[in-house]
């Protein structure tokens, strides 16, 4: 990901309707499946970048916060106590087997220095402890591809069943998964067809600019109610995808 783009989620993370929208998603989410908090509890925020969307993790107990730029983990320092940066490549983390309570990626994998994502994923579940939770969030519908997807350096995108397999492949028993953000698509779909027509890679072309408007009251409301469906019941698809493994017991 280009240094402007962190530099704009560090300067959006608290006022954008998409982050804050992630971070209630994330906690309603994960948060019932987690055990008890502990003095030993530490969890992972994998490429958590400035903790845009993992700080309520970093809250809740230690964190390790792993990220590749130091611009990022520099913001991530200030942003919570409870975290503790260290710069990491994912394909090859720097923590022992079974280290955490639980880890947590967001949009990581999709991204082209990762190019084999089962490798992450399986990393993922060897640092985590027997019981510990691995939660996934990652672009969804794969025939969409838009500037920002430019931006971002992303190699890739996933649909439900891939986030499923890769979870199972690592050997981890599945938990949840769900799509997101559904009501996204359509406009998504749209803006992906006007990419291709006036492609761009400056600023404009970042989703992270687009923060202030109606238009993002509206979709920060959409997205309130889309969450109390998902406590309910898990959608098919969307903008982006979720998966929780847990590793076994032995």
């Amino acid at each position: 990901m280009e240094l402007d783009e962190y530099r704009r989620i560090a300067a959006a993370s608290e006022r954008h309707w998409w982050y804050r929208a992630t971070r209630a998603l994330l906690q309603q989410t994960i948060v019932p499946l987690l055990a008890p908090v502990t003095p030993d509890t530490v969890y992972l925020d994998a490429a958590g970048g400035t903790g845009a969307t993992g700080q309520w993790l970093a809250e809740r107990a230690m964190t390790v916060l792993d990220d590749y730029e130091p611009f990022a983990l520099g913001v991530a320092r200030s942003v919570s106590d409870g975290y503790r940066p260290v710069r990491a490549d994912l394909n090859h983390l720097p923590h022992r087997n079974a280290s955490f309570d639980a880890v947590l990626c967001v949009t990581a994998l999709y991204h082209r220095l990762n190019p084999d994502p089962q490798i992450v994923v399986d990393e993922f579940a060897r640092v985590v402890k027997p019981g510990g939770l691995v939660c996934l969030m990652e672009p969804g519908v794969k025939r969409i591809w838009r500037s920002h997807d430019d931006v971002t350096h992303a190699a890739r995108r996933f649909s439900l069943e891939d986030l499923r397999r890769l979870v199972r492949i690592a050997g981890l028993s599945l938990e949840r998964s769900t799509g997101a953000y559904s009501f996204l698509v359509p406009p998504a779909a749209a803006l992906s067809v006007l990419s291709r027509k006036a492609a761009t890679s400056d600023a404009s072309s970042s989703d992270v600019g687009r923060s202030g408007g109606r238009l993002s009251s509206v979709a920060g409301a959409v997205a309130s109610v889309e969450r109390k469906v998902l406590q309910h019941a898990s959608l098919p698809f969307g903008l982006s995808v979720l998966a929780i493994g847990r590793k076994d017991v032995p």
